[in-house]
């Protein structure tokens, strides 16, 4: 009854495809167990492959296995990890480790990738912004066990969290949560209920229901609610966003940008017509001087997680309002 009381609030101030939405939610673990079929897209064959001697394989775009590289050159060593979810899963990790990193980066990738995919550009971050990275990979992708679901989502991220923190002993303050895309999910999860350095959000979803629908509160029936979980964040935040994405549209980044506290609301990035998938590749330099940038900041300890007026961009931010707040180059910073 209490339920269906929920409902009907809800319905009152909805349109038809909310309340049908919210209808079917009465019937236990249906709208989860839809979203977890439509939601999620592991790769087939998966980037990477594990032998049962360990040995650790890159699957290349012609299905050729190639050994892990040996990094050693580039003052990177690359961990292979097995991590055991409360859940009950096992899920695979790559730690890239410097000797001279001040800060470790935990990457949850998008929902169609994987780790190995994921393996080159994982190295360029750790390379180029002079971190450590730890992907996990997500259960029912690449080589973990188990079926993915959101429920699982942040029990992974949960033992990756553990790993860091207990078995690597890294302080919970140089851990920065990095999500693209579905990767948010468990990011702000994370940031939301512990004590994390800093939070990048990358092409992020305000919430699941957001994401096939135009709606601007947050329902109770809905999943993956980012939106909810930045307002409880006690950490810097970093949302990028390209303002032609048609997979996640821009409107979600400027909802959590405009969610999450302004005291830790660093200045967003809004990337002039890039998409979902392409602002590492396309913007390649200015992406990695932002999240540097950012990196910096949090070393500093510099609290200039301030909001800013709107800015047209039109030279491309090379120069900051009159007031002195300095917008990110390559990008508009929207305003409360």
């Amino acid at each position: 009854a209490a339920c269906m009381a929920s409902v009907l609030s809800a319905a009152s101030g909805c349109d038809g495809f909310v309340c049908c939405i919210g209808c079917l939610s009465l019937v236990p673990g249906l709208v989860r167990r839809v979203v977890n079929q439509v939601a999620f897209f592991p790769p087939r064959p998966p980037g990477y492959h594990v032998t049962e001697e360990k040995q650790v394989f890159l699957v290349e775009a012609d299905y050729d296995l190639t050994p892990l590289p040996d990094l050693l050159s580039e003052g990177i060593a690359v961990d292979t990890v097995r991590m055991w979810t409360r859940r009950g899963n096992v899920i695979m990790g790559f730690h890239f480790r410097r000797a001279d990193s001040t800060k470790t980066l935990l990457f949850s990738h998008g929902n169609s990738t994987d780790i190995g995919i994921m393996f080159h550009h994982l190295r360029d971050l750790c390379s180029k912004l002079q971190v450590d990275v730890f992907a996990y990979e997500y259960s029912g992708y690449g080589e973990s066990s188990g079926v993915p679901s959101e429920a699982d989502l942040y029990a992974d991220v949960e033992a990756a969290y553990h790993y860091l923190t207990h078995d690597c002993s890294v302080p919970d303050h140089q851990v920065v949560c990095y999500g693209q895309s579905i990767g948010s999910v468990p990011s702000l999860d994370l940031a939301s209920r512990t004590r994390v350095g800093g939070v990048v959000l990358h092409s992020a979803m305000k919430s699941g229901l957001g994401v096939i629908h135009d709606v601007k509160t947050t329902y109770w029936f809905d999943v993956f609610q980012n939106a909810a979980r930045i307002r409880l964040v006690t950490a810097p935040v970093f949302v990028i966003h390209g303002t032609h994405d048609t997979e996640i549209p821009f409107e979600h980044g400027v909802t959590l940008y405009e969610a999450c506290p302004a005291e830790m609301a660093y200045d967003p990035w809004w990337v002039k017509e890039a998409g979902h998938n392409d602002i590492e590749i396309n913007h390649r330099t200015t992406y990695f001087e932002q999240l540097g940038r950012f990196l910096k900041a949090l070393d500093a300890n510099e609290r200039n997680w301030r909001k800013g007026p709107e800015n047209d961009n039109e030279n491309e931010n090379e120069q900051g309002s009159e007031n002195g707040w300095q917008p990110l180059l390559g990008g508009t910073s929207a305003g409360r």
